[in-house]
C-alpha cells in the first residue's frame, strides 16, 4: 500500500467533506437536535403528577389528610364532589388518578386507634372486647390511569408518601392516642447519581444511538455516491488498489465522526450540564472502536445497495432502530424475552452505553472499559473484512 497514494486520497476526500455541506450538517447540526431531542424530550422523571380527591367522609382528621396531599411537592390535587367527577376527568386525561376517602374512614381509624392503645397498654379485657367487634381497617382506595403504568405506579407511591406524612405529623402531635409502634428506620442512599436525574444516564447513552445513526448515514452515502456520479468506475481503471481507497475512506470519515464525538461529548459536559467521572482518554478510545464499527456498517451498506436512496434508509432501519431498541437505553436489557436478550449482544450500541454510562456516572472501570473495547473492536475488524471482500478491485469485478 502506497502512503504517498493513501494521503493524497485522504486529502481528497477531506476537502469534498468540506465542499459538501450535508456533510457537516449531519455531523455536527444533527447531533445538536438529538441531543436537545433526548435531553429534553425523553425524562424517565415524573416529578408531579395530577391527581383527584373524592372526600365522603368530611371530618378534621379527614381534611388533614387533603391538607398532606396538597402540601406534597409530588402530587398536584384537584378535589371532586362525586366519584362520576373524578372518573370523567381520569377519562379526559385530566389527571392520573384519584384517591376516595370512604364515608367510614374516620370511625374505622378511631376503632384501630383504640384496638393499639389496648394492645400496647397489655389490657387484655380491652383488646377482647375489641377483638369482639369487627374492626374494619381505614382505608383509602386509589384508582388509577393502568394505560401508563409508570405513571401509574407513581400516583400510587406518592399518595402513600403523603399518608405517610401525615402518620409521622399525627404520631408526634399525639403520641398518647396513636401511639408509634417501634419498628425498623431504612435510609437510602444514591451512588452514582444521588439525584436520581434520568438525564444524566440518557444524554450519554443516546451518543451510542446518534454515532450510529451519524456514521452510519453519513458512510452509507459515500460510496454509493460514488457509484452515482460515476466516480468509482473512474477510480477503478486507475493504479488505486482498494486497500488503499479503502483506507483513505475510513481515515477521512473517522475524523469527522470523532470530531463529532468530541463536540458531542462538549455539549452535554458543558450545555446540559451532566457529570463526567470517568477519563477522557478511556472515553476516546471507546469511541474510537465504536465508530469505526458504524463506519464500517456504513461503507458495507453503500457498497452493497450502491443507491444513495436505498443505503440510507437501510442504515435507518438496520443500524439506528436496533441500537434505539436493543441498546438498554430505552428498555431494560434484563426485562426483555429470552431471544431478544441474546439479540442485544450483537448489537454494537449495547456495549457502548454500558461503557458511556460508566465513565460519567461511575467513573472509569477498567473491567467495563477493556471487556466492552474489545468487543467493539472485534465488530469493526469484522466490518472492514466483510467491506474488503465485496468491494471490486478493478471495474471488471463490478
Amino acid at each position: 500500500m502506497n502512503k504517498d497514494v493513501v494521503f493524497a486520497l485522504v486529502k481528497k476526500e477531506l476537502y469534498q467533506i468540506i465542499r459538501d455541506f450535508s456533510s457537516i450538517l449531519i455531523a455536527f447540526i444533527l447531533p445538536v437536535i438529538l441531543l436537545f431531542l433526548f435531553g429534553f424530550g425523553i425524562n424517565f422523571d415524573t416529578n408531579t403528577v395530577k391527581i383527584g380527591v373524592i372526600i365522603e367522609d368530611k371530618t378534621p382528621t379527614t381534611l388533614e389528610i387533603l391538607d398532606a396531599m396538597r402540601f406534597s411537592r409530588f402530587l398536584n390535587v384537584f378535589v371532586f364532589e362525586s366519584r362520576k367527577e373524578a372518573a370523567k376527568a381520569l377519562q379526559k386525561g385530566m389527571i392520573r388518578g384519584f384517591a376516595v376517602i370512604p364515608n367510614d374512614f374516620t370511625k374505622n381509624l378511631k376503632a384501630a386507634g383504640r384496638k393499639m392503645q389496648g394492645t400496647q397498654g397489655n389490657s387484655v379485657q380491652t383488646v377482647q372486647n375489641i377483638d369482639t367487634q369487627s374492626v374494619k381497617p381505614p382505608e383509602i382506595q386509589v384508582v388509577t390511569d393502568g394505560s401508563e403504568p409508570n405513571t401509574a405506579k407513581f400516583v400510587s407511591a406518592y399518595v402513600q408518601g403523603a399518608l405517610q406524612t401525615y402518620k409521622s405529623i399525627n404520631n408526634e402531635s399525639s403520641p398518647k392516642y396513636n401511639p408509634k409502634p417501634p419498628g425498623i428506620s431504612v435510609v437510602q442512599r444514591f451512588w452514582y447519581n444521588p439525584a436520581l436525574k434520568s438525564t444524566y444516564f440518557v444524554l450519554p447513552g443516546s451518543l451510542a444511538i446518534i454515532m450510529t445513526m451519524i456514521g452510519t448515514v453519513l458512510t452509507a452515502l459515500v460510496i454509493a455516491r460514488e457509484w452515482e456520479r460515476g466516480t468509482m468506475e473512474a477510480l477503478l481503471t486507475t493504479k488505486v488498489t482498494k486497500a488503499e481507497f479503502l483506507t483513505a475512506k475510513y481515515i477521512a470519515y473517522f475524523i469527522l465522526a470523532m470530531a463529532s464525538i468530541v463536540f458531542c461529548l462538549f455539549m452535554i459536559i458543558f450545555v446540559f450540564r451532566v457529570p463526567f467521572q470517568g477519563s477522557i482518554a478511556a472515553f476516546i478510545i471507546v469511541s474510537a472502536f465504536f465508530m469505526l464499527g458504524a463506519l464500517g456498517f456504513g461503507f458495507l451498506v453503500s457498497t452493497i445497495a450502491k443507491d444513495q436512496f436505498i443505503a440510507s434508509q437501510i442504515a435507518g432501519v438496520v443500524g439506528f432502530m436496533p441500537a434505539m431498541m436493543l441498546s438498554g437505553l430505552i428498555y431494560e436489557i434484563n426485562s426483555m424475552p429470552a431471544f431478544l436478550r441474546l439479540l442485544t449482544l450483537f448489537i454494537p450500541a449495547r456495549y457502548y452505553v454500558s461503557s458511556i454510562t460508566s465513565l460519567f456516572l461511575s467513573g472509569t472501570i477498567m473491567y467495563t472499559i477493556v471487556r466492552d473495547s474489545i468487543l467493539l473492536g472485534l465488530f469493526a475488524l469484522l466490518m472492514f473484512v466483510l467491506v474488503y471482500k465485496i468491494t471490486p478491485e478493478r471495474f471488471d469485478d463490478c
